[in-house]
């Protein structure tokens, strides 16, 4: 019975998480890659009701992102020491950008605040002072290829998921290091594939849960 709930609960997770993410970053979000801190502040209080209420999902989007993947990690148990190790580290990282990325989304909600109130200086300061946070992308990339390599040696899945969450966080990552320079194509199969990659492991693992 508790298997069974863990699996609906990381299922569900896993399900929650990108669409919490993504959707809002299309529906809501300002696209501010590029700006600097004050070219930012102004950008999102031209939309400040959109920016707030993408912010408000993406942090929820993110608890459940993140907490899915980190107990998928923790149910990830098999007689390969290797593979339990790489499971393991990659959770930790995967739950260490949890606190992180929601500390950035709540300082662009703070800043977008406090511009309002005291003006943009205060709010792109900010912002500014956040920067070092995206850092939390690094962390997000390593931790997921880890587990996705836990996947493959497992054959969880026939290593088919595993492989491509490998895949896709191999492209991100270039994509990172490149600042941009790789193409847009690699950028939107890197990030976007994991996202992708994560709701199709949270309908693979809910649906089995739900039928027994």
């Amino acid at each position: 019975m508790e298997a069974k709930l863990n699996s609906k609960v990381i299922g569900s997770f896993l399900i929650l998480g990108p669409l919490l993410l993504v959707i809002p970053w299309f529906t809501l979000g300002v696209d501010v890659s590029g700006m600097s801190p004050s070219e930012h502040i102004a950008a999102v209080l031209e939309k400040s009701g959109q920016s707030e209420a993408s912010g408000i999902l993406n942090v929820f989007g993110a608890i459940f992102f993140f907490t899915g993947l980190y107990y998928l990690s923790k149910s990830l148990k098999s007689d390969d020491g290797i593979s339990n190790s790489l499971a393991a580290l990659g959770g930790l990282l995967i739950i260490l950008c949890l606190p992180m990325f929601a500390t950035l989304v709540g300082a662009e909600l703070i800043a977008i605040s406090e511009a309002k109130e005291y003006g943009n200086e205060v709010g792109a300061t900010i912002l500014a002072a956040s920067t070092g946070l995206q850092m939390c992308g690094f962390l997000m990339i390593i931790g997921i290829f880890l587990l996705g390599a836990s996947l493959t040696l497992q054959k969880k899945w026939k290593g088919i998921v595993g492989a491509l969450f490998m895949i896709a966080t191999i492209l991100s990552f270039i994509d990172i290091v490149s600042d941009g320079a790789a193409g847009e194509v690699v950028s939107i199969i890197g990030w976007m594939g994991f996202f992708l990659m994560t709701l199709i492991t949270g309908i693979l693992t809910l649906v089995p849960a739900l039928k027994k």
